[in-house]
């Protein structure tokens, strides 16, 4: 992926020329002023921005190292983000990412220090490199934002800042995705989860392997708590968790426990838990498993080290996971797709597009508006014979754009429909639908999608018609997909005097039926098609041993000799050597019958004898549409 300036500002340029001028840098695109701290309201003037060597005496940028200790929340409602940069700092190679040069981003004079800094975020595609400088908004004396426990440690309050600037100001951070913080600082794959999905037993043990799955391959997670009212909002429930208030999901864990049958509740070997942390810090889980509680007596000293399990106020706390399922409400992921090929663990494929919807040519909506066909269209073939694809499709975030302009994402999803085994134009018309939605206002969606082996068209789109902006569609296969998005219409206009393609022919092959077996086969055949038009050919698929084999595969022709006759031959697929059933001649002379596409008729099959004459092989059921408008298939 490419990195962007943002803003065009760039960092080594800005610093070099603050040294040679012997001035510290004041960020004229996100200045140390009201504007860049709220966008529906003046700023209060008790607010006083200060550059950390006027708020401590000894300012470091790092302290030790990162940890998620360096994330607390501040009086903004950001908790979101807060959750998510405290998984972050919890993995070095993470943040790294975020915190680029971080040995030479310091306070210190002598270290190049310019009062200016700069990380880098992860946006639909694209890591835009964001440049600050070091003024940071307090009150009486004190960081009123993100701020580490530490009074001496800024790199927390200057990551929150040109996130910031990224949306706008910092009131922009109201309220949000955790997972699309995560998806931001790590270019991962974001996932929604609703608990309402999962209310039977075994939809719970479903999603505790899907968690504990997702913790083992390094993947981000936070949840929350739904406020069914902005009153509700960060209100707290007698068991100390937080309606409306984001937290980090910091592990997942079957625990042992010592000897069975101990509790009549647990009667088991292991116990399902997950460990969580508040960004707010000491409010805590009191229930079953906090801190001190006495269930914790029935686990092994060898393994609370091992859980390095401790009774702190620090945020962070064990809960069963049945409580966690009666109590939270959502689950955000960030998937870190191992697309590694030396790897132990399970590697994926990667095929990614960027694209734009653009009212008028690329803005269709859904399937339910004539204009769906408008839309960016993806040829998607699966080439091995089934394949459970991860499918996430991202919109640039609208809530980050110029506040001033700054509105809601739009609705989004993506619909997948069959498509002809030789396409290589846009389709024009609906084949059948594999795969509709479904639709949801969110950044981004991730759906999990069996496919059998094919050729599809895959088709992103918002809900509505006419919504512009950029999206990424990511696509993750183990054996291996193709994606290549399909732009031109129709097919050229000829060269060298050759004459134009003037028609479009489409045969959708059904079934064969009422055929005789050859010499020594019995229970049917494996049979495929041949059709033929104009000098070119396509195979159908092979399909299973059958007294009636069956397609829904679609061919379409553009032809420059519309007169010339379409011939199916069906052929049985053997060790040795493949034999022909018999075959359907489709006459172009009676081209006037065949305008429909959607009439399935009954012809007969045909093979020569020995004398050249025509036998009757059996019957195949064949679509067949002709048309001299290119742009009606």
């Amino acid at each position: 992926m490419r990195d962007k300036q943002f803003k065009g500002q760039s960092f080594s340029k800005l610093r070099r020329r603050c040294l040679r001028k012997r001035k510290l840098f004041v960020d004229g695109e996100f200045p140390p002023t009201g504007s860049s701290l709220f966008f529906s309201r003046p700023a209060p003037s008790d607010i006083v921005w200060k550059r950390p060597k006027d708020i401590v005496k000894d300012p470091k940028f790092f302290i030790d190292k990162a940890s998620a200790d360096d994330f607390s929340q501040g009086i903004l409602g950001n908790c979101w983000f807060v959750a998510a940069c405290a998984c972050i700092a919890e993995d070095s190679n993470l943040w790294k990412k975020v915190v680029p040069e971080y040995r030479e981003q310091v306070f210190v004079p002598e270290s190049r220090y310019a009062g200016i800094f700069h990380f880098k975020f992860w946006r639909c595609g694209t890591w835009f490199d964001v440049v600050i400088d070091d003024y940071l908004p307090t009150r009486n004396g004190r960081l009123i934002f993100t701020h580490s426990k530490s009074r001496d440690e800024f790199w927390s309050a200057l990551l929150e800042k040109a996130y910031a600037k990224l949306f706008g100001c910092y009131e922009a951070l109201v309220a949000g995705k955790a997972r699309d913080a995560m998806v931001d600082m790590t270019g991962g794959i974001g996932e929604g989860l609703e608990m309402a999905d999962f209310r039977t037993e075994q939809l719970k043990d479903r999603l505790f392997e899907l968690l504990h799955q997702a913790k083992s391959n390094l993947s981000l997670m936070c949840a929350s708590i739904q406020a069914k009212n902005s009153s509700e909002m960060e209100t707290k429930l007698s068991v100390g968790l937080v309606r409306g208030h984001a937290y980090s999901l910091t592990d997942v864990r079957k625990i042992p426990l010592k000897g069975t049958g101990l509790f009549s509740f647990f009667n088991r070997e292991k116990i399902h838990m997950i460990r969580l942390r508040n960004p707010w810090g000491g409010v805590e889980w009191k229930g079953p498993w906090s801190d001190g509680s006495h269930e914790w007596t029935k686990v092994s000293e060898s393994e609370k080290k091992d859980l390095g399990l401790t009774f702190d106020e620090n945020g962070e706390f064990w809960m069963s996971f049945d409580d966690f399922c009666r109590y939270f409400t959502h689950i955000d992921i960030c998937h870190m797709m191992n697309t590694s090929f030396f790897t132990l663990k399970r590697s994926w494929k990667e095929s990614v597009a960027v694209g734009v919807w653009r009212r008028g040519t690329r803005a269709g909506g859904c399937g339910n508006h004539s204009t769906f066909l408008d839309n960016p269209q993806y040829l998607l073939d699966v080439i091995t014979d089934e394949e459970e694809l991860l499918v996430s499709l991202e919109q640039e975030d609208r809530r980050s754009s110029n506040f001033r302009t700054r509105g809601e994402n739009y609705t989004i999803g993506f619909t997948i429909i069959k498509t002809d085994l030789n396409r290589k134009y846009r389709m024009h018309d609906k084949l059948d639908r594999v795969h509709a939605g479904p639709f949801v206002q969110a950044r981004s969606i991730l759906t999990r999608l069996p496919l059998k082996k094919g050729r599809y068209c895959l088709i992103p789109s918002t809900f509505d018609p006419g919504q512009e902006g950029e999206y990424i569609l990511r696509i993750y296969s183990s054996g291996g997909i193709v994606l290549k998005e399909l732009k031109k219409e129709l097919p050229s206009p000829p060269r060298f005097f050759r004459k134009p393609k003037v028609a479009a022919t489409s045969v959708c092959v059904s079934s064969v039926e009422g055929f005789k077996l050859p010499e020594g086969e019995t229970g049917g055949i494996e049979a495929y098609c041949i059709i033929k038009c104009e000098g070119r050919e396509v195979r159908l698929p092979t399909t299973e041993k059958s007294m009636k084999p069956e397609w829904k595969d679609r061919v379409t022709f553009y032809r420059r000799k519309p007169t010339e006759d379409v011939v199916v031959e069906v052929w049985d697929s053997n060790l040795l050597k493949d034999y022909l059933v018999g075959t359907l001649t489709l006459p172009m002379s009676k081209a006037h019958e065949y305008t429909g596409g959607n009439i399935i008729r009954r012809y007969e099959l045909v093979k020569p004898d020995s004398d050249g004459k025509d036998q009757h092989r059996g019957f195949i059921w064949v679509k067949v549409k002709h048309t001299t408008n290119l742009r009606e298939v």
